[in-house]
């Protein structure tokens, strides 16, 4: 694996205590800036006002939800990745964000 992985992430999410401690997560790798969403809303403006490689998915984020946001992606014509973040701890959330990354750079 790629130990030098630089990426922008946006989990949105819509459990405030899951999203603290995914954001601590995400800010713990090496290489890793991660923010976080509460709601579509403020998904949707962050993902207007920053540009982000990945988009995790979390607890809440309905199919409806993720079409909006991939919607919103597609239209702003932005290189980034969705990614359903299903939970299970730091080792997941790295296999989940290396897997989608390292498979791109491997094309």
């Amino acid at each position: 694996m790629t130990d030098n992985l630089s990426i922008q992430l946006l989990a949105i999410g819509y459990h405030p205590e899951i999203m603290q401690v995914l954001h601590r997560l995400m800010n713990s790798h090496s290489g890793w800036q991660g923010d976080i969403a509460l709601s579509l809303e403020e998904g949707l403006q962050q993902l207007s006002d920053k540009t982000y490689d990945g988009v995790l998915l979390g607890v809440g984020v309905t199919p409806e939800d993720e079409a909006t946001i991939s919607a919103a992606i597609e239209k702003q014509q932005l290189p980034t990745r969705i990614i359903r973040h299903y939970g299970g701890g730091s080792g997941l959330l790295e296999n989940e964000v290396r897997t989608v990354f390292e498979n791109l750079q491997h094309k």
